[in-house]
């Protein structure tokens, strides 16, 4: 008697409460999904029971192939985008190369504007000491004569220094000097003079 009552119990007991849900237990890897709710508790659906701890076979929601078709159309999509990211980097590397040209020629260009501005700085500085040599040209009745005398060209200036001598009535000797900016002139010669 003591059985059947235990019996009726325990069989009462177990109508009485609401059906647990199964608690799947798999170990998530590459064919489960890891699932949490967000109450951090277990998640059920249609009678079925995860453990946030454990996962879910993909199989039950999906089949591998139908996983696998989306995964390849996946990897199909980065493949693409791959494609473009290298299509892109070897332009990016074009434009780079066109652009260390670009830069080449620049420098070339630049060196070339230097030796010109260095060559007019050159051909004013002596244009400015030339323009400053004169001679010096005694009086009449005067043995020697000494003359100093400056010149401009652009931004450069010029000075110069000349002095001659009679040597006879016919005969002058003279020597000048002029420089600018690192640019010399020296001139010197000898005049004669008749009827």
């Amino acid at each position: 008697m003591r059985f059947v009552t235990l019996a009726s119990i325990l069989s009462l007991a177990l109508l009485s409460t609401p059906v647990m849900a199964q608690i799947v237990g798999v170990t998530p890897g590459n064919s489960y999904l890891a699932v949490n709710s967000p109450g951090g508790g277990g998640v059920c659906a249609f009678g079925n029971c995860v453990n946030p701890t454990l996962g879910i076979p993909l199989d039950t929601y999906a089949t591998n192939t139908g996983v696998n078709g989306q995964f390849a159309v996946v990897n199909s999509q980065i493949n693409g985008v791959n494609s473009a990211l290298a299509v892109t980097n070897s332009q990016v590397t074009g434009v780079n190369s066109a652009l260390a040209v670009t830069n080449s020629q620049i420098g070339t260009i630049n060196g070339q504007i230097a030796d010109l501005n260095s060559g007019l700085h050159r051909q004013t500085s002596f244009a400015a000491a030339v323009g400053a040599m004169r001679d010096a040209i005694p009086n009449d009745g005067d043995r020697f004569a000494v003359r100093g005398s400056f010149a401009t060209v652009g931004s450069a200036v010029g000075g110069g220094f000349s002095a001659s001598a009679n040597l006879d009535r016919q005969f002058r000797a003279t020597i000048s000097y002029a420089g600018s900016r690192g640019e010399n002139v020296v001139s010197g010669g000898l005049n004669f003079s008749f009827n």
